[in-house]
């Protein structure tokens, strides 16, 4: 019976280090397998971030072409287009002698070839912007007189459709950007609200000292913009439901240069916007730009 006992105690030994071995055996397998998994793995992202890296090289490629291409034709129409809209106005000047059917015919080319002027001048500034050759011209100017003198400019526009232009402005002394390109951002905004504007109503302009820099604020009492024309309110070509109060035309990229100009200066701008209710313009430059 004790030769038994030991010979069962043998026996369950070594059925469990049967067990134990086909167990180890196994987890072996398995950990090679996983092994083997984390390997494709890695080859298959591998391979994925590099056809990612080529494709993104290859779009930036495209874009700086189509960058290239774009500024070389805007460049090249910019030049006949101000001799037609400077021949057309040389033109309407000389009333005496035209016909009123000439007069109609040379008012439409005038409008046209100002339209068309507008188009490739924002179309210059978009192929220098995104070609990363947008230099800035940054000195110390008071902001305040510069909105002031682009008032003044767009006070002409306004009338015509008997709206006032209101400006609220601090003194905030002088500060660092560029004035051409400021000057561009400050008569896109107020030209929109113009533009988007009701006849005889009221656009605020208002400027302040803040903790971060400067705030400018522009408000208009125009139709605002629901939450998808917000939405695509920054992009290039984009048209929003609203449409101009007293039939004029835009290009769809003032905006979008407006925003890439504002970044440039390391800054900000947000709208704030309700159906029925106006818009408001909120621009943000540092102190230090």
């Amino acid at each position: 019976m004790k030769v038994d006992g030991i010979a069962a105690k043998h026996i369950r030994a070594n059925d469990e280090m049967t067990i134990h071995s086909h167990q180890l055996i196994r987890e072996l397998i398995e950990y090679q397998a996983r092994l083997k998994d984390d390997e494709i793995h890695k080859q298959l992202l591998k391979k994925l971030v590099l056809d990612y890296s080529s494709a993104e090289r290859k779009l930036i490629d495209l874009n700086q072409l189509k960058n290239k291409f774009l500024g070389i034709a805007a460049h090249d129409l910019r030049n006949p287009l101000t001799s037609i809209r400077g021949f057309s106005e040389m033109l309407l000047e000389d009333g005496e002698t035209l016909t009123e059917d000439q007069r109609e015919m040379i008012g439409i080319i005038h409008e046209a070839s100002e339209n068309m002027l507008s188009l490739v001048n924002d179309l210059l500034d978009v192929s220098v912007i995104e070609s990363g050759r947008l230099d800035l011209q940054i000195q110390k100017h008071p902001l305040k007189q510069l909105i002031e003198e682009r008032c003044k400019i767009l006070k002409v526009t306004a009338d015509k459709k008997n709206i006032a232009i209101k400006a609220k402005l601090s003194d905030t002394g002088e500060s660092d950007f560029d004035r051409n390109r400021m000057a561009q951002v400050i008569d896109n905004i107020i030209g929109n609200a113009i533009k988007f504007s009701p006849f005889e109503s009221t656009i605020t302009v208002g400027l302040k000292k803040i903790a971060r820099g400067l705030e400018m604020q522009i408000s208009d009492q125009g139709p605002g913009m629901s939450g998808e024309d917000k939405s695509k309110l920054f992009g290039d070509f984009q048209r929003l439901s609203a449409q101009p109060t007293g039939g004029e035309k835009s290009t769809g990229l003032g905006l979008a240069i407006v925003k890439k100009v504002i970044q440039a200066h390391k800054g900000e701008i947000r709208v704030e916007s309700t159906l029925g209710k106006g818009t408001t313009f909120i621009i943000i430059i540092p102190s230090e730009v």
